[in-house]
């Protein structure tokens, strides 16, 4: 070796100081930080705390999956997009403000989706796995693999002013020990909301889990689960348990087998949705439809929601729609919306059990708010 060459440049030694000052960190611990490879999926609203800090405290590489575009309704939490990036891949534009941020350390941008093709190489590669996903399906792709291949991940999930955070590690509990099956009924951002901040807490909470896991420091995390209730600022933990009857756990070889068939059993925000043909408008189509006539638009959010932004017609509740169906006597064709187009297609199918036609807006109001301002901007464009 070079008598000359070191560990890390002087920039990088400027930039580390306060973690080498640390000694449970020290030179050896930030080197094993530049030496490791971080698996991110999801560049969203936890993804975005996780990669700042991680790129910020060294790690050397970072692969970010992600095969979404930047949307305004992403920038109230997920604070590594601007304005300018609305529009961009999410993967692509979160790597550019990474490599800003710091430019000694590796970044590599999946623009796709994590799916049973692309995980075992990307999981194979990487020392650690950070779940910032939204949806059941790719937690179990995830956790299988990791099984399979031996690896460490840390699970993190947020809806309104809750979240949830685990580390998931080889020889402990699994993600299919805590949830053996997909929860019913489990709306997410999209329909529930969330708190801007509760992300940014979560993302923190797995980002100094990570760092803690690659210096070999404690990890309160591992086989507990953090419950975090930020309307009342609580924290409590459950221990975990690894299951005897555990798919993943008790036979991790077969584990790869399992993602694939948890693809097709979980749907994520559209269970119970009606998807027939027809029954799910794009924007175009619904507005459309509406100037056709001989049917009547019904927003079907809560009166808060009504109150604060509508694109017209009736307006019933979801909860209350099954006592106020005499409100839509003599109608035949229903056209209903919502925030998101969730419980638009819930109200659809119960209002076609009771021998009404009629359809749901995809996407709800966003995709609608989305539609009518790129219409916009074309007719000013022209």
């Amino acid at each position: 070796m070079n008598e000359n060459t070191t560990s890390f440049s002087a920039s990088e030694w400027l930039r580390y100081t306060r973690h080498i000052q640390l000694p449970e960190v020290g030179a050896a611990g930030q080197l094993k930080l530049k030496q490791s490879h971080i698996l991110v999926i999801g560049a969203g609203g936890l993804g975005s705390p996780v990669v700042l800090y991680l790129a910020a405290a060294g790690v050397g590489h970072l692969t970010l999956v992600d095969g979404d575009t930047v949307d305004t309704s992403n920038l109230q939490r997920q604070i590594i997009f601007d304005n300018d990036q609305v529009g961009q891949p999410k993967a692509q534009a979160a790597k550019e403000r990474l490599q800003r941020l710091n430019p000694d350390i590796r970044v590599d941008a999946i623009e796709s989706f994590l799916s049973a093709d692309n995980a075992p190489e990307l999981v194979s590669a990487a020392d650690l796995v950070v779940d910032c996903t939204d949806n059941f399906s790719a937690r179990y792709l995830i956790n299988d693999y990791c099984c399979a291949l031996n690896k460490p991940w840390v699970f993190a999930s947020i809806q309104k002013f809750f979240g949830q955070c685990a580390l998931f590690t080889p020889g402990g509990a699994c993600f299919r020990c805590l949830f053996p099956e997909a929860p019913a009924n489990v709306e997410d951002c999209n329909s529930a909301g969330v708190i801007g901040v509760l992300p940014g807490l979560l993302g923190v909470l797995q980002a100094n889990e990570t760092i803690k896991y690659l210096l070999g420091l404690p990890t309160p995390l591992q086989n507990k689960l953090l419950l975090v209730d930020a309307l009342h600022l609580e924290f409590r933990s459950i221990q975990l348990t690894r299951s005897d009857n555990c798919a993943a756990c008790r036979d991790p070889a077969a584990a790869p087998d399992l993602p694939r068939e948890a693809l097709l059993q979980c749907t994520l925000d559209t269970r119970d949705i009606d998807t027939r043909e027809g029954a799910r408008l794009s924007p175009d189509a619904f507005r459309e439809r509406h100037h056709q006539g001989d049917c009547v638009l019904l927003d079907v959010r809560s009166p808060t929601e009504r109150q604060a932004f509508h694109i017209g017609g009736q307006h019933i509740p979801l909860d209350e729609l099954p006592q106020r169906l005499a409100e839509l006597e003599g109608v035949t064709t229903v056209l209903c919306y919502c925030q998101s187009g969730v419980r638009s297609g819930k109200a659809l199918a119960l209002l076609e059990e009771m021998g009404f036609n009629g359809a749901s807006l995809d996407g709800g109001v966003l995709a609608w708010l989305k539609y009518t301002l790129e219409d916009l901007d074309d007719h000013q464009d022209h």
